[in-house]
């Protein structure tokens, strides 16, 4: 007789029942079990048919319940657990219902129902172990759930529970009332003076009315909370910096999820409206002063703007007075009268931090920067800061010397993980159901969503998302779907923000004040947008967005910027005290993505970064009363600023005092110019009297370099270059990845580069339409084929291999490593016309033909027969090269020393990230026309003196470090992540 196959399955199972049962029936049977059948039929059953759950039976105060997710099943249980501690609130102790729930995943038998096994036992055993109002869950639980759900998880150690072979470990969660109440779903929303408002708000930060739709940061809302009451309780200095990469959603964190929930907590803190220094971080719209403006308001505490704006020019001794009758007014009143209740802290937000390092901030960035910490800093009442700022200007908060000696308390915003997402997307369309305006998100809607954000990594995923489900939204939301096929009809997550921009060049078909041709309307954009809303951070070189009144914008330009504020791309606002409009970019990620903006950028950053370095330099002379020792641009760098009055567009965000400070710097270069004239008049006077000294004068640098030549390189040549240069026989042996040097080696690397054969071949230049964060100057794709082999030197030039043409040739002697040490670290700072100079010199030393790569050389050797994004891969990954968020320790501080990583199948090191590399070409905005054959396209430049960068550098984020990516650099910058590599002809 053959034995019946047993059932069985995996399942995640979780037992609850009523801690103290038997003594609440005791004191009352009948409200007991009325009060349990109560939170059955209301709560418990519906919350486990929501999560998907079924119940294998109840018992009179437990039951059994069996879910297919062990993620549904601990969310469950916290969603129960959380809506029983809001059911108790006002119950005394002795008559409260509470659970406690065990849960475990694992092997379970099935027999008509029921459920049996070590599987169901573990969760029964762990349910005895829990607190009232608390969850234990065993180590598999956990596993299944690291990193999906927002818990603070207590590691109780192992248990030999009964009838279980094996120890168990076991952890716990406890969950009291609080974090129900700040469950966004706590929150009234849509706010009553709006009731249409949108569920989801693009690429704008949400604000404290959108409380009730911020989903996905429940963990980092509570770990703030703890912080602040920390902060709260611990002697000042008070400050609370949250830190994030641009995109990570920092303001709406601060504003939506944040200071809405320390509100609620009035007892113990008053926030204040949130401050944005812009430019003016005291008397700006959003500024201090009407910061504490609304605050009097809102506290219905008359006071004058005048007293407010008298107390903060007094500093911190008058405007704490004021602040404390704020706290005062505040405070709740005490039960027992002989007990004074503690006035709550007072919480001074201040958004998007970065602006206050900006050089158009300065003038009241830095005072208001001492008056913060001489409030943060004392008792009377107490202060504690809030900080939103963007990671990689962070050094200049943490470096301010106004904050010098003031404990900053950090709070890292990472990226959302994948699976808070759907609370994302979800979350605000579920606060429509039951209204007019209820809204049903397919699920292949959802997926499609979800893969997307995960395919395009951490980087602008969360406003991108955003940008994505306000156009759905928009477009869609009155059919009551949002679908798959809408979507698709968008252009998806990455070509949303494309997309957009495409629909304000289409609407604009209709003004008839914008012309017709394609060109001249990206031409009006590109005026109206660089650099009044959109330029480049000197410091790390990537785009920032900036705030312009509107009257700046060039005036034929501002019909097609309409057009974007249209698109939801860009945001206005009118000041109230003036009345002026403004206007801005909603986010960073739009000069990010937008791959036209992104060229533009790179095309003008070099007179960008001029632009902000004059204004930066402006405001310190103006401020020091224009002493002369201020004058910061002179020589090279006065020339990189001259060169702004060749574009009149950039040239007209100069001010009175930029102009001023100008001035006053060519008229200290003349005067050091004429007294170095009239010295060197001088001196050859001495030397050889007036005639001989004026012959000496005319002939000097062709006497000086013939008699370098004949003296110091020539002998060197012969000696150090000459016996090692290759014979023509054995250049022609040479195969594909051999190396050769041609001068001696006693020095190790000092005197030439090592040089790599790469071998004649065909690639696809340019990266295809498909790939990830592709941008315009990048295509069209197209075969280039290279019929001989040559050779490239196999790392970055050296500063070993740089001074060597220092000592013995005529390059230039001042290029400076930036402190970061010289010898085999990677030449830096070198222009375009520094390296020609070293090529030129290393050809005469060798008598062979060396050279800069051609850009479609670079590339191809760079990919060394890849197709992929970076030559090892389609992802950064970890540890490949050096760049901003490479994994390494160089990444976006200092360069590596050559050869610090794998080669690539040619041999090759370093020829994506560490150091930008010059190429040979000009500068073309695209690849239409591009040689074929992988020379130098030098022909039809759009302007001559503008080249190609390739490679990437250490300051790059991994996008920027791809194989197909190149930027525009005017032939004379010298930027400290620029060099170069050398190429030679093998068949002459």
């Amino acid at each position: 007789m053959t034995r019946a196959r047993v059932e069985r399955r995996l399942a995640a199972v979780l037992a609850a029942d009523v801690a103290g049962y038997s003594r609440l029936m005791g004191v009352d049977e009948e409200g007991t079990l009325a009060a349990l059948k109560a939170h059955r039929s209301e709560l418990i059953d519906p919350k486990i048919t929501e999560h998907r759950g079924r119940i294998v039976k109840t018992t009179g105060d437990g039951a059994l319940v069996e879910f297919f997710s062990v993620v549904d099943a601990v969310r469950c249980a916290m969603e129960i657990q959380r809506a029983m501690a809001e059911r108790n609130t006002g119950i005394s102790q002795d008559r409260r219902i509470e659970f406690r729930i065990g849960i475990n995943v694992g092997d379970i038998i099935i027999d008509e129902g029921d459920i049996y096994g070590d599987g169901v036992n573990i969760a029964a055993r762990l349910e005895t172990l829990a607190s009232p109002g608390a969850i234990c869950f065993s180590d598999n639980v956990q596993q299944q759930i690291k990193g999906k759900l927002p818990l603070n998880v207590i590691d109780m150690g192992d248990y030999q529970l009964k009838n279980i072979a094996q120890p168990v470990r076991a952890y716990g969660v406890r969950l009291e009332a609080e974090p129900a109440r700040l469950d966004p779903k706590q929150f009234v929303w849509p706010p009553a003076n709006d009731p249409n408002r949108p569920p989801y708000r693009g690429l704008r930060p949400l604000e404290a009315e959108d409380a009730g739709i911020f989903f996905g940061r429940d963990a980092a809302i509570i770990e703030a909370l703890d912080k602040l009451r920390g902060l709260a309780d611990a002697p000042p200095p008070r400050l609370l910096v949250i830190l994030g990469a641009s995109g990570a959603g920092k303001s709406s964190f601060l504003r939506a999820g944040l200071l809405p929930r320390l509100k609620r907590d009035d007892r113990h803190f008053l926030p204040l409206p949130v401050i944005r220094p812009e430019q003016a971080a005291i008397s700006g719209e959003t500024g201090l002063l009407c910061a504490l403006e609304g605050a009097f308001e809102a506290a219905r505490i008359r006071l004058p703007r005048s007293d407010l704006r008298a107390a903060i020019q007094g500093g911190a001794v008058q405007l704490k007075p004021l602040l404390q009758a704020l706290a005062d007014k505040a405070t709740p009143t005490a039960l027992d009268t002989d007990v004074k209740a503690k006035p709550p802290a007072l919480i001074l937000s201040i958004d998007q931090a970065e602006e206050l390092f900006v050089a158009e901030a300065q003038d009241e960035a830095r005072p208001f920067l001492v008056l913060l910490r001489d409030l943060v800093d004392a008792d009377a009442p107490a202060v504690i800061a809030i900080f939103t700022i963007r990671s990689d200007t962070y050094e200049r908060l943490q470096l301010a010397k106004e904050l010098d000696g003031v404990r900053q308390e950090m709070l890292s915003l990472p990226p959302m993980p994948k699976g808070s997402y759907v609370e994302v997307i979800k979350g605000p369309a579920r606060r429509l159901d039951g209204t007019a305006r209820a809204l049903k998100i397919e699920d292949g809607l959802v997926d499609a969503l979800l893969d997307d954000v995960e395919a395009g990594g951490a980087k602008d995923a969360l406003p991108l998302l955003a940008f994505t489900l306000e156009r759905l939204y928009s477009e869609y939301h009155a059919g009551g779907d949002l679908k798959l096929l809408h979507y698709d009809d968008l252009g998806r997550v990455k070509g949303s923000i494309e997309a957009a921009v495409e629909r304000a060049l289409k609407a604009a078909d209709a003004d008839p004040s914008i012309p017709k041709e394609r060109v001249a309307r990206l031409a009006l954009l590109r005026r109206g947008l660089i650099p009044w809303l959109a330029g480049i951070d000197p410091d790390t070189g990537s785009p920032r967005r900036r705030i312009a009144r509107v009257s700046e914008i060039p005036p034929e330009a501002m019909p097609m910027i309409q057009h974007l504020v249209e698109q939801r791309l860009l945001a206005t606002d009118v000041a109230k005290d003036t009345g002026e409009s403004t206007i801005e970019p909603v986010h960073e990620a739009l000069l990010r993505q937008w791959g036209l903006l992104q060229d533009w950028l790179a095309e003008d950053a070099g007179l960008l970064a001029a632009l902000e370095g004059v204004k930066r330099a402006s405001r310190d002379w103006a401020a020091n009363d224009r002493d002369s020792a201020w004058l910061a641009h002179v020589t090279d760098r006065l020339a990189a600023a001259e060169r702004l009055s060749e574009r009149p567009d950039l040239a007209a965000n100069l001010g009175p005092t930029d102009r001023a400070y100008l001035a006053a710097c060519r008229k200290a270069e003349a005067v050091v110019k004429g007294r170095k004239r009239r010295v060197q008049a001088f001196i050859y006077v001495l030397l050889v009297g007036i005639i001989v000294g004026l012959i000496g004068w005319i002939n000097q640098s062709f006497i000086k370099g013939q008699w370098k030549w004949y003296t110091v390189t020539r002998p060197f040549m012969q000696a150090q270059f000459r016996p090692y240069v290759l014979a023509p026989a054995a250049a022609r042996t040479l195969r594909p990845r051999d190396s050769f040097r041609e001068c001696a080696a006693d020095h190790g690397e000092d005197y030439c580069p090592t040089m790599v054969v790469v071998p004649a071949g065909s690639f696809m230049m340019g990266s295809p339409p498909s790939e990830m964060d592709r941008r315009g100057n990048e295509g069209p794709q197209h075969a280039v084929a290279i019929a001989k082999s040559f050779a490239v030197s196999k790392f970055q030039l050296t500063f070993d291999e740089w001074d060597t043409c220092v000592d013995y040739g005529d390059c230039a002697p001042d290029i400076s490593d930036a402190g970061w040490g010289r010898g085999q670290e990677p030449v830096i700072g070198v222009s375009w016309d520094d390296a020609q100079h070293y090529v030129a010199w290393l050809s005469r030393m060798t008598g062979k033909s060396y050279r800069l790569l051609t850009e479609a050389e670079y590339e191809y050797a760079e990919r060394a027969g890849t197709e992929s994004p970076y030559f090892w891969g389609n992802e950064v990954g970890r540890g490949n090269a050096n760049c901003n968020a490479c994994g390494t320790k160089w990444d976006n501080n200092v360069d590596a020393p050559v050869g610090s990583f794998a080669p690539n199948l040619f041999g090759l090191y370093d020829m994506t990230g560490n150091v930008w590399e010059w190429v040979e070409d000009c500068y073309h905005p695209n690849y239409d026309g591009a040689p074929k054959d992988g020379s130098a396209w030098s022909g039809g430049c759009p302007d001559d003196r503008t080249r190609v960068e390739r490679g990437g550098g250490k300051n790059a984020p991994p996008q920027m470090i791809r194989s197909a990516v190149r930027i525009a650099v005017t032939a004379d910058t010298r930027r400290a992540s620029l060099g170069f590599r050398v190429a030679r002809d093998l068949k002459e």
